[in-house]
């Protein structure tokens, strides 16, 4: 094999690298899961910088222990919840929605 094959068969290796760490990077999915206890009713939002809400991304129930893939825009979400679909939503966090990462909602 010559120099020039091997340093092609090296570039090629590297670009590949490159391409899979930046799709990594900008993979902008997470999972939402309730707590192992108690349902939860959530409404996720697309979010800014400053948890700020923005569009609603998904809004229902999640059982306990389970999860629900979403995917946000820009890798930010604000997350609004209630364990009483009868009751106002009383709990809010904001999150990093990226690289598969898990969110938790539990009180």
């Amino acid at each position: 094999m010559s120099e020039i094959q091997k340093s092609a068969i090296v570039f090629i290796l590297l670009s590949v690298l490159i391409l899979a760490v930046s799709a990594y990077a900008e993979d902008n999915s997470c999972r939402i899961m309730a707590g192992p206890q108690d349902d939860v009713w959530v409404i996720i939002y697309d979010a800014d910088n400053d948890g700020n809400p923005g569009p609603i991304i998904w809004k229902g129930k999640i059982e306990a222990g389970k999860s629900i893939p979403i995917t946000s825009t820009d890798g930010n979400i604000r997350i609004d919840y209630t364990m009483d679909p009868n009751q106002a939503y009383d709990g809010a966090l904001q999150s990093g929605c990226y690289g598969q990462q898990t969110v938790l909602v539990d009180y």
